[in-house]
């Protein structure tokens, strides 16, 4: 006896139907950026000056670990790596079974060796570097002064629910020789322009492109509304554009300050907000209501100076 069967067409549009009626969901996908500060591991990289760092101790990826962990992050991007294997060990020594199949970490310009890293459970398409990028301020003229990022803008390209998402890794030049650098926060805000220059390129091929910008901008929140120049680099990343619309939207923006601080302060440096997410307006459309949050558990910070800053998207359709 032969069995009933549809035809092949009929069970095509059958299928099509149903993902009519019942579509397929966005997939939600949290993202989180860390500074773990100074992941070196022992072995002594001779193009870099690393000879001054310590290693980092065991406890202290352990802590970073259980960062990631506590917060089931999908992707989560690193400043102050030294190199991709020190995320591999930690991945197989205390997230074995979390998921992150894709690893890498990009060279910078540092002379110290601080590099960029990711860790993800989605794809990685490409990986770009900026490090060569010629940045300029509107206040100096570029025949006098230029500068390239003091580390990086890595561009992440990850495959997520179907869809592109940009995310730029920056860790922008530090606070430390601002005393005898009159230029310091000039060169900051340079990075900022030269992001969102890219940022921009990539919206103008594609206006709905899922964009990220996040990591470590040296930059606290300014909260003078006088204070316009120097600019500030967040002040300057969250700068509407010629015609009044939004490049970069402040995912955090409406947290209360001291929920938001991510370096704690100590002695005379007062806590500050550093670390940073930015979407593109496509995806801040896609942000998770209260998803936005600093990890402030001290059971699960205790790996960095830096706290952990996370949000999450429905990325799909």
């Amino acid at each position: 006896m032969r069995c009933c069967s549809f035809p092949r067409r009929t069970l095509l549009l059958l299928f099509v139907a149903v993902l009519l009626i019942h579509p397929v969901s966005a997939e939600r996908v949290t993202v989180m950026t860390y500074n773990v500060e100074n992941m070196f591991d022992v072995f002594d990289d001779p193009y870099t000056g690393d000879e001054g760092t310590d290693v980092k101790r065991r406890d202290e990826i352990a802590a970073i670990a259980k960062a990631v962990a506590h917060t089931d992050a999908d992707i989560v991007v690193f400043q102050e790596l030294e190199n991709e294997h020190l995320l591999e060990g930690m991945v197989k020594a205390f997230l074995p079974d979390a998921g992150y199949d894709y690893i890498a970490c990009q060279r910078t310009n540092s002379t110290r060796g601080i590099n960029l890293g990711v860790i993800s459970r989605h794809p990685i398409k490409r990986l770009a570097s900026y490090r060569f990028k010629t940045l300029t301020h509107p206040d100096i003229d570029p025949e006098e002064q230029t500068w390239r990022f003091a580390r990086d803008a890595m561009h992440i390209t990850l495959a997520v629910a179907g869809e592109d998402l940009h995310i730029l890794n920056v860790h922008f030049k530090s606070n430390s020789s601002r005393p005898n650098d009159k230029n310091s926060m000039k060169w900051r805000s340079a990075e900022v322009l030269g992001v969102k220059s890219i940022v921009r390129e990539l919206l103008a091929d594609e206006p709905d492109a899922n964009v990220l910008v996040m990591g470590d901008c040296n930059s606290n929140i300014e909260t003078r509304p006088e204070q316009v120049r120097p600019w500030p680099a967040t002040q300057l990343m969250r700068a509407p554009e010629a015609d009044g619309s939004q490049l970069l939207i402040d995912v955090h923006d409406g947290i209360e300050y001291d929920d938001r601080t991510t370096i704690l302060g100590s002695g005379p440096f007062p806590p500050a907000v550093f670390d940073y997410i930015y979407a593109s307006p496509a995806l801040a459309k896609k942000l998770v209501k209260g998803s936005p949050s600093v990890i402030r558990d001290e059971a699960t910070t205790a790996g960095s100076d830096h706290l952990p800053v996370t949000a999450a998207f429905e990325i799909g359709d």
